[in-house]
């Protein structure tokens, strides 16, 4: 399995998660959206380590572009893309804010046809940024995982305060205070709800009761069989916008000085 093939990734993150789990998320996300990934640029949203960027590559996509607010998450995505033999045209990494790095003009003009948010709507609760962002994009698809609030119905969140003291949870940014950030978890309907008004439909869903029955030995599943953790992905409806084209900036000429300007006042009445 994936993680079995590329171990390094084990090895460049501190997030705690079982290599069981991570191949089973391997399962459940890439492959079950192969078909979609395949020959498409991908923007993967918070990339982390690159794993799942690198996952992308491997089922067929044909170029990556992750945003990640850590460096050394995109030093070691970075060195292990090269590693393992990736050409420089087909992946780079974004440094930053996924938020605000979104409407950057190098990752508009990427243009990409599928976008992954995997693991990250619930480290944040700036979601119009984010939706908006994800709409601009122009892609066709968009591929979600992520953790939901459950036992309540209708488009809702729950507020929290979320330390940012590891790599397993929210980044600091801009809104940070001390070392906290608000985060939300969002239900399913909320998902869905802000991805409609985006112009998207949900058209899959992954059936993680069927994955895990079909790897029983499997450990640290609880969250996708009991539905607290979900896996979809939405497809636009109607044709896709303008493609992004970063303008080019025209300088204009500093303004004259004040004895510069008189100057000029002075020779155009003495001509006339």
């Amino acid at each position: 399995m994936f993680f079995d093939d590329h171990p390094e990734f084990l090895d460049t993150s501190n997030t705690a998660t079982s290599k069981d789990r991570l191949n089973l998320r391997h399962v459940g996300i890439i492959e079950e959206n192969a078909d979609v990934l395949r020959g498409r640029s991908v923007l993967d949203i918070a990339s982390h380590d690159g794993r799942w960027a690198f996952a992308a590559l491997e089922a067929g996509a044909s170029r990556v572009l992750g945003i990640e607010g850590r460096a050394r998450l995109i030093a070691h995505a970075r060195d292990t893309f090269t590693a393992k033999g990736v050409a420089e045209d087909r992946f780079d990494f974004v440094r930053g804010d996924v938020h605000g790095k979104m409407f950057a003009p190098k990752v508009r003009a990427f243009n990409p046809d599928v976008v992954m948010c995997l693991g990250f709507l619930y480290h944040t609760a700036r979601y119009v940024e984010l939706i908006s962002g994800i709409q601009k994009s122009g892609a066709e698809h968009v591929i979600v995982d992520t953790r939901v609030l459950t036992g309540v119905d209708g488009p809702m969140v729950a507020m929290r305060k979320e330390a940012t003291v590891s790599e397993a949870v929210a980044m600091k940014d801009r809104y940070a205070m001390d070392d906290h950030v608000i985060s939300a978890v969002p239900t399913e309907e909320a998902i869905v709800l802000m991805l409609d008004i985006a112009g998207y439909d949900v058209e899959h869903r992954t059936d993680w009761d069927a994955i895990v029955e079909q790897h029983p030995g499997a450990r640290s599943m609880a969250q996708y069989r009991d539905g607290t953790r979900v896996t979809f992905r939405a497809r636009r409806r109607g044709p896709a916008p303008e493609p992004f084209v970063a303008k080019r900036q025209v300088r204009t000429p500093a303004p004259a000085s004040g004895s510069s300007r008189l100057r000029s006042w002075a020779g155009r009445l003495g001509t006339r």
